[in-house]
């Protein structure tokens, strides 16, 4: 382990603990600016010029700054961007500083990811020792432009009683940390927190494309720190089928609902609806549904199952850890828990494809990857986005004479799948006839489309209410 200096540096330190940033301009040390002269912006902003630069980094402010006044340029050493009355709260400051006040350049040489956690922890001990701040927040570990970062907040009279929340990073390349503080009013009404965080989410090196030189990778890496999310998988085939010489339309829907905790206590809970129609057989749309519920839950010790049947009470049963039970269930729904699929993509066992400009949907924008699949890795990418898929994971389905083209949309903020697209109308016809027995069929559409609807909102799954 290296021996980390616990220390803050003129810059940081004077602008976080001492407030300085907020006294009239002729007091402020040259220190704490940085050589460049000071610039005063009090012009209102356009939608063209919303992207900011500093340091070696350009980041996007929200229209919430768009008659905000700035103060400092890219070239120094902090830049200031105040909301309300110049020279007051609330405002966003940007600081940097040398990496080499925390560690000598020997150790930067062998500074590992652990490492720069640490410093950065060194960092928060540093802006709260000797300072009498109340609701110290936990320590939140996050990326910034893939750069190891903190965040955390309290509140403390700094320009009066200031609610305060700081984002710090470090770039090991560049040899220099990045602070980003905001400073409100203490329990002000209107709260700036969340376009920081938009902020600090749409920091990248100057110059670098928007899509990253390896997404599929940047994805995996996403994912390997959620410790929970929730989603939706629904299946849904429309065909013509023939039947002793009558042909009529048919409609299969299987619509799967899943919350899923992951790590040592991994523990789910699904709800399995399946529902099919035909407008030529009288069959309405809600005709024929059946839903069922199911959780696993584990404690660490113990794992119970819950099952629930069709419109059935609920039926209980404890799992011993070595029981057959356990390790039929674990099998079934091995998918659940990992993201087995994600992961081949990301160690280069699957070609993908990146279109060129962001895709822009509801406000928010995505990178889409395209790929063609066949075989084994089709199968894989069916079983992990279908959750509990039933006759997808018998091996009566074929894949091996089967291309299936799939796109996944992956959020440009925090890298994590958000919609994943299967068209399955090549296996469509096997599908058929293993559900319902129907050997003459022609496929209209088969798709599979999962739409993950949350990460990290829960870290309990409770049992049902029996």
């Amino acid at each position: 382990m290296i021996s980390i200096k616990k220390l803050i540096s003129v810059t940081v330190s004077a602008s976080l603990c001492m407030g300085i940033i907020l006294l009239p301009i002729t007091s402020i040390p040259v220190s704490a600016k940085g050589s460049g002269s000071i610039q005063v912006d009090k012009s209102s902003k356009t939608e063209d010029d919303n992207v900011e630069t500093f340091g070696s980094y350009t980041f996007t402010l929200p229209e919430s700054f768009d008659d905000c006044e700035k103060e400092g340029d890219p070239d120094d050493e902090a830049v200031y961007y105040y909301l309300g009355d110049y020279d007051d709260v609330p405002a966003l400051m940007i600081l940097k500083e040398s990496l080499l006040d925390y560690v000598t350049s020997s150790e930067l040489k062998t500074l590992t990811e652990d490492d720069e956690y640490e410093i950065l922890g060194y960092f928060k001990e540093g802006v709260l020792e000797g300072e009498d701040f109340t609701n110290v927040s936990k320590t939140s570990k996050t990326k910034i432009a893939g750069n190891p970062a903190i965040t955390f907040s309290f509140t403390g009279e700094l320009y009066g009683e200031n609610d305060v929340r700081i984002t710090v990073f470090i770039d090991k390349e560049e040899v220099n940390i990045y602070c980003l503080m905001l400073l409100e009013e203490a329990g002000a009404k209107k709260s700036y927190v969340k376009d920081m965080e938009a902020i600090e989410k749409s920091f990248k090196k100057s110059g670098e494309s928007d899509i990253p030189e390896d997404l599929a990778a940047a994805v995996y890496e996403a994912l390997e720190d959620v410790s929970s999310y929730s989603a939706r998988s629904v299946f849904e085939l429309v065909a013509d089928i023939t039947d002793s010489g009558e042909s009529a339309d048919l409609t299969l829907i299987m619509d799967h609902e899943l919350e899923a905790l992951l790590g040592k206590n991994k523990s789910c809970h699904m709800i399995l609806t399946e529902s099919m129609f035909s407008d030529e057989l009288g069959i309405k749309e809600g005709d024929y549904v059946t839903a069922n519920e199911f959780y696993i839950l584990t404690d660490g010790k113990s794992t119970s199952a819950y099952y629930k049947e069709d419109g059935e009470d609920w039926e209980t049963e404890d799992l011993e850890s070595d029981s057959d039970d356990l390790e039929e269930i674990e099998e079934y729904i091995g998918s659940v828990y990992d993201f087995e699929f994600f992961e081949k993509l990301a160690d280069g066992s699957i070609d993908y494809e990146v279109d060129p400009e962001l895709s822009e949907i509801d406000d928010s924008s995505f990178y889409v990857m395209q790929m063609d699949l066949t075989g084994d890795d089709l199968k894989l990418a069916v079983e992990t986005q279908f959750f509990l898929s039933g006759v997808f994971l018998e091996d009566e389905i074929d894949y091996d004479d089967i291309t299936s083209h799939i796109i996944i949309y992956v959020d440009s903020e925090t890298f994590l799948p958000s919609t994943v697209e299967i068209d399955l109308a090549g296996v469509g016809e096997q599908i058929l006839f293993e559900m319902i027995g129907f050997e003459d069929a022609d496929i209209s559409s088969c798709s599979l489309v999962t739409d993950y609807t949350g990460f990290d909102e829960f870290d309990e799954i409770e049992a049902p209410d029996i």
